[in-house]
């Protein structure tokens, strides 16, 4: 369960700091779900993981966030273009609302297969529960970043600096 954890929590903490920070979802952000959700949609076209009444939904979610990438880079020109499109916009909304929790129960799935066949799902809810707590946190630490670290702090680390951050320690 703590590998679980941990391994969600380190996926979903800069997710949600930088939307935090720059009130938007950086690229890098962007691309590890697009991987992640890949190379999940590809190995459930190797080994099934749900019964097949479902597989074709969770396919075609775990394809989503590569198509629209692709979708968007050939018919805007980019990612960032395809933004100012309320169809794109609807269809990241869709992916967000379905495509991420997808994603992160098959993660859960492979990493604590147990899981999986049980019928007590309080250890897997104590994990959502926990993965989305640290994601709040981080978003709010993201949003009071001047409280936290400064904007040499975000220099150092090769970062933008968010409208918001402080020059000097308050």
């Amino acid at each position: 369960m703590a590998l679980t954890a941990v391994t969600l929590g380190l996926i979903i903490w800069p997710l949600a700091f930088n939307f935090g920070a720059y009130g938007e979802v950086l690229y890098g952000d962007v691309f590890s779900i697009v991987v992640a959700s890949t190379i999940l949609f590809v190995v459930t076209l190797v080994n099934p993981v749900y019964p097949s009444p479902w597989i074709w939904f969770v396919r075609l979610a775990l394809a989503a966030p590569m198509a629209w990438l692709l979708t968007a880079a050939w018919v805007e020109g980019s990612t960032s273009a395809a933004l100012d499109r309320p169809g794109f916009v609807a269809w990241m909304v869709l992916i967000v609302l379905v495509s991420v929790p997808i994603t992160v129960r098959l993660l859960v799935d492979m990493f604590m297969p147990e899981l999986a066949g049980t019928a007590d799902h309080k250890v897997l809810w104590s994990i959502v529960a926990l993965v989305a707590i640290v994601g709040v946190i981080g978003f709010v630490v993201g949003r009071e970043n001047p409280r936290f670290m400064t904007c040499a702090d975000f220099a150092i680390a090769g970062s933008a600096e968010p409208e918001n951050c402080a020059a000097s320690p308050s």
